[in-house]
């Protein structure tokens, strides 16, 4: 069987929200494990696997990366936005990440680098309680098997519109939630939400 959820929401509905999901598409392989960038594990919670510290520079095999996009991530869940985001981001005065180069595997450094690692700089936004996650929309996972004691993943699936505490936003226009979603599988790792202001919603459309 196959199940998705679908939401349609109206030009005044977008137009008035204060914040935005971003739904990240063009996942690529291989992931940066794979290519050679460090984690560190140490300090990693041993239930779900979040904690892991990144120690090198971001490598990947860009040019995997569907051409055309500015936002892309590995099958790792490791993010990166193209250089001309980056650019507009600045431009725009906007806040809340600070950017990294991402190295090529196998080439060499760049003055110029076509991709980049955004890193949050905003508050990690808080769920609330309203936020509905599960196994399934048939399977909320009761007995807690894809949720992390420590509520470092809320489960498998997010399946309910995302809710997040207001009194954790903060002036900033991108960001990532506190809580994961997915389950620690070979390369696979739970990965955050990821939000953005009506101000950066606004740059995405002009820049098309």
């Amino acid at each position: 069987t196959y199940w998705n959820v679908g939401r349609r929401y109206s030009a005044r509905e977008l137009g008035a929200a204060e914040l935005l999901n971003l739904v990240i598409q063009g996942a690529f392989g291989p992931t940066g494990t794979m290519c050679g960038t460090g984690y560190d594990a140490s300090g990693a919670c041993p239930d779900c696997g979040v904690g892991v510290r990144q120690t090198t520079e971001l490598i990947l095999d860009t040019r995997r990366i569907a051409k055309g996009r500015d936002f892309a991530k590995s099958l790792a869940g490791e993010v990166v936005v193209s250089s001309r985001f980056v650019d507009a981001f600045h431009a725009a005065g906007l806040r809340g990440s600070e950017f990294r180069p991402v190295l090529n595997l196998g080439g060499k450094p760049s003055r110029h680098p076509e991709w980049y690692q955004p890193v949050t700089t905003s508050k990690p936004l808080t769920l609330d309680a309203k936020t509905v996650s599960g196994n399934n929309p048939f399977d909320l996972d009761e007995r807690g098997e894809h949720r992390c004691p420590k509520g470092h993943v809320a489960g498998l699936n997010l399946l309910s519109a995302l809710h997040v505490d207001r009194t954790s936003l903060d002036d900033s226009d991108l960001f990532i939630t506190d809580t994961r979603w997915g389950d620690r599988r070979g390369e696979l790792r739970p990965e955050p939400r990821w939000l953005i202001s009506a101000r950066l919603r606004d740059l995405l459309t002009t820049m098309k």
